[in-house]
């Protein structure tokens, strides 16, 4: 389920705002650190709230990131729904989505977050600077 709720969001923007959490979905069921990172800035200023863990700058986010794909077998990442919203020059995304994780040595498990991110165009491609998860109760 997707909605639309700004009026100054052009289609352009939408449509690339979609594709960088297709890439990002994507990327992080392959387990593809490389192309996992080239969805988030570059940028010492890049903040990432992952495990209730804020993580600052592209080197620390690499390194949590790094550690959830060595933590499990598999991971499956799926955008359950997302709203998104023009804010100056950058577009914000709200949803849900659910992961879908093998341990190494453990049961399946399934992991629903609700987030929220920041990203901004740019050096001509959309990255997410700011992106907040947090886990839903079982």
């Amino acid at each position: 389920m997707e909605k639309h709720d700004s009026p100054t969001l052009t289609k352009t923007d939408l449509a690339e705002a979609k594709d960088l959490d297709r890439r990002l979905a994507q990327a992080m069921s392959r387990k593809d650190l490389d192309a996992t990172m080239a969805c988030f800035w570059n940028h010492p200023d890049l903040a990432v709230v992952l495990g209730g863990n804020v993580h600052r700058g592209s080197d620390a986010v690499r390194d949590a990131i790094r550690e959830l794909f060595d933590q499990n077998e598999s991971i499956t990442l799926e955008v359950n729904e997302v709203t998104y919203h023009s804010s100056g020059d950058g577009v914000i995304g709200v949803g849900t989505a659910t992961y879908d994780l093998k341990p190494s040595g453990g049961p399946r498990r399934l992991m629903v977050e609700r987030w929220s991110d920041l990203r901004r165009k740019i050096d001509g491609r959309w990255v997410y600077v700011l992106d907040h998860t947090t886990v839903m109760p079982k």
